[in-house]
């Protein structure tokens, strides 16, 4: 598992990039008044494309510096979530595009903290 803060910092710029994205999207494509399982599944849909895509649009400028895995897979992760929370949010009650992008961006870092956790759970310390 990576300690070093120049890694690090890409992992968070890349997942809160993506979350970002993942959470604006979800809040322009899903109307207010939708039940809260369609804005979800909606908005988890757009963030799964959109995640996808600021993934792999993250990972080409980073990918010799950082890695390609390191970066593509929490963020893909980080904007599916995303969407699929402020989907269903904006289904619910509406949400301003600020909110939204805010939203996203702390999903997408909660992604990344999962991630490393389960890292961390699953390879143990490597020698």
């Amino acid at each position: 598992m990576e300690r070093r803060p120049y890694f690090i910092l890409g992992d968070v710029l890349a997942c809160t990039m993506a979350g970002a994205a993942g959470g604006w999207a979800a809040q322009l494509a899903v109307p207010v008044g939708w039940p809260a399982p369609f804005g979800m599944i909606a908005g988890m849909m757009i963030g799964m494309i959109l995640g996808k895509v600021c993934g792999l649009i993250a990972s080409l400028p980073f990918t010799p510096l950082f890695g390609f895995m390191e970066i593509s897979m929490p963020a893909a992760l980080a904007g599916m979530m995303a969407g699929s929370v402020v989907g269903m949010l904006e289904g619910m009650a509406g949400t301003e595009a600020v909110t939204a992008l805010w939203t996203g961006a702390t999903i997408g870092l909660a992604c990344l903290a999962v991630t490393y956790a389960l890292q961390a759970r699953l390879a143990g310390e490597v020698e």
